[in-house]
Parts: structure tokens; C-alpha cells; sequence
């Protein structure tokens, strides 16, 4: 039995070493800090503020200081290896902090883990996942914007809210797949409703049931790209529809995009641009418009520049008007690490 047992720890050690031989652990991520404005800044009122006399009753319209200090630390822990056939199996959490909306510091938060699996053109996320249209491999719909946090953008009119990875809570436990194949890609997500199974936990955030699919072309330097989806809040039957559609590629020196999407909860559909314009070696100014979505949205739009110092290190800025026609801006620094 002695033996056995030495035999099989000299075993388990060797297969530790081998395997650290094909592993990978990598670290990388960003900061940012500086200075977030906007015009008539507000939330709704908790039971905290009628409690303290801020509000009459849970739900009124508080306002808040319309300038605060902006912050964020992201850090990525990456881990990975290969098997001998070539099939490549990875994880990720993350580690993030940032301000509150109140103005307070907070503590870094780990997230749920995401787990990948890939081998030539596909490749299979589950766990705390993007869906399709968050994770911005078939559609660009993010586009690009302007400043350091990103309040606007050509998305900005759209009332949906989606599926995505959460960088400081457990996220969706959903599954993710993607293949490439040459200029075509094809993607496809599911989150469930775990409020509706046995020994749920109290958690409400994530996604209730939803599901995207989508599909991409390249041509001639320009990326086609579509994606329909359903989305349902947790513990809700109530499902929405989702299409969005973006044509992304360069006009000149600019690079341009260009978006149309329409959420079964907004009322009109949403058209957006945005574009990023070299005026310097190092100077981008970036300029963004959003128009639709719900009833009584303004126009949202906004122009920034992006001015890299070396190093990883760059300026942002930007000023604006968000869809309640409020003012905003915002101006800081970004380093990646």
C-alpha cells in the first residue's frame, strides 16, 4: 500500500509538471481616472431616501451632484492551456473597482469565472458570458466613442439592456459560440432563468432567458454584420425582441460605423454613426449621434478626442448631449497594463 501511495504522488506531481509546461497565466488590463459631468443628474429614490427625508416616497426623483470623480481599475487574470491535439481550453475572472454613483471609493470586486474552449474556427464560452451583440464579434455595436467613460455613443437611444459579462458579480452562467471561417463569422448565446430552478438563489440581476444569434461578412475592407435576439428580465415570462444591424469599415483616413436597431420595448428604431478621425500621429478626435428608441428621446450626440502620451498612456475627452438632452462631458486619463 506504501508503495501504492508513492507511486501515485509521484504520478500526480508529474502530470503537474507537464501541465504547467503547456499553461499559461496572464495578467492585463487597465486604469482610468478624471472628472464626469452631467447636467440634471438624477437617480430614483430608495426607501433610504424617504427615510432620510430626501424624497417623499420610493421612486420620486432625486437629483445628485452633476460632477463627480471618475474611476476604474480592471484587472484580467487569463489562464490557459493545450492539449497535445491542439485544443486550447481557458478561463478568465476579473478583478474591478469603481466609484460610486454617489462619489464614494469602493473596494475591488472578483467576478464570476468564464470558462473557453477552441479549436481552429470555433470557439465555446460558458459561464459568466457575453451575448452576441455585447461581445461585438459580429456587430460593431459600440462603435466609436467618444471621451473616457463612454456616456454616449451611436447605441446611446436604445433602451435595451444586454446580456454581458459582469466584471464585479457572478454574471449569467450562459453559453456563447462563435466560428470563423475566413470573412464569415457566425455567433450564437444563451443565458437561462435560474430564479425559476430548484434552491434559486435571491440573486435578481442577471438575465432572465435570452438568446441571440448573428452572422458577420468582411468585404473590401468593410464588415457587415447582423443579430436578432429575445430578452426576458429574470423571473419574467415577458420577452422583448431584438435586431441590430452595423456597417463598419474606413472612409479615407476615418474609420466609420454605422448602426440601425430596433428593441420590441423602445418605440421607434434607432438609427447612429460614429467615426474616428486621425489629426495627428498621436490625436484622434472621435464624434458620435444616436437618434430614436423611446418616445421623447432627444438626439444623443457627442465629439471627443483621444491623445496617446506613449506608453500605453493616453488623454481622453469629450463633451456631449444624452437622449434627455442634458449636457454632458467628461476628461481623464486611461492607461492599459
Amino acid at each position: 500500500m506504501k508503495k501504492l501511495l508513492i507511486a501515485t504522488t509521484a504520478l500526480v506531481g508529474t502530470a503537474s509538471v507537464v501541465a504547467a509546461d503547456n499553461a499559461n497565466i496572464n495578467f492585463g488590463g487597465y486604469g482610468r481616472f478624471g472628472i464626469l459631468y452631467e447636467e440634471d443628474r438624477s437617480r430614483s429614490a430608495s426607501q433610504a431616501d424617504v427615510d432620510a427625508g430626501n424624497a417623499a416616497a420610493v421612486g420620486d426623483t432625486v437629483l445628485e451632484e452633476e460632477t463627480r470623480i471618475e474611476s476604474r481599475f480592471r484587472l484580467n487574470i487569463d489562464a490557459s492551456t493545450e492539449t497535445d491535439g491542439g485544443v486550447r481550453f481557458a478561463a478568465r475572472v476579473r478583478v474591478e473597482a469603481n466609484e460610486n454613483a454617489d462619489n464614494s471609493a469602493n473596494a475591488a470586486s472578483f467576478s464570476g469565472p468564464r470558462f473557453q474552449v477552441s479549436s481552429g474556427g470555433l470557439r465555446v464560452r460558458v459561464g459568466n458570458i457575453s451575448g452576441v451583440t455585447d461581445a461585438a464579434n459580429v456587430v460593431d455595436y459600440f462603435g466609436h466613442e467618444p471621451g473616457l467613460v463612454g456616456q454616449t455613443g451611436q447605441y446611446a437611444n436604445s433602451g435595451v439592456s444586454l446580456p454581458a459579462f459582469s466584471s464585479t458579480g457572478a454574471g449569467n452562467n450562459g453559453i456563447n459560440v462563435l466560428y470563423e471561417m475566413g470573412d464569415f463569422k457566425v455567433m450564437a448565446s444563451y443565458t437561462d432563468d435560474h430564479t425559476d430552478n430548484d434552491g434559486a438563489t435571491s440573486d435578481t440581476t442577471a438575465f432572465g432567458d435570452s438568446f441571440e444569434i448573428g452572422a458577420s461578412y468582411t468585404f473590401s475592407a468593410w464588415t457587415l454584420g447582423a443579430v436578432y435576439g429575445e430578452f426576458e428580465g429574470a423571473g419574467s415570462d415577458v420577452s422583448n425582441d431584438w435586431i441590430v444591424a452595423t456597417l463598419s469599415g474606413t472612409i479615407g483616413t476615418a474609420d466609420v460605423s454605422f448602426l440601425i436597431s430596433d428593441f420590441e420595448g423602445d418605440d421607434d428604431a434607432v438609427f447612429g454613426a460614429s467615426a474616428s478621425f486621425p489629426v495627428g500621429a498621436a490625436t484622434n478626435i472621435l464624434a458620435s449621434v444616436s437618434d430614436g428608441g423611446a418616445d421623447g428621446n432627444d438626439t444623443s450626440y457627442g465629439l471627443g478626442f483621444r491623445h496617446s502620451l506613449g506608453g500605453g498612456v493616453r488623454l481622453d475627452g469629450m463633451v456631449g448631449s444624452n437622449a434627455a438632452g442634458n449636457t454632458i462631458a467628461d476628461l481623464g486619463v486611461r492607461f492599459d497594463f
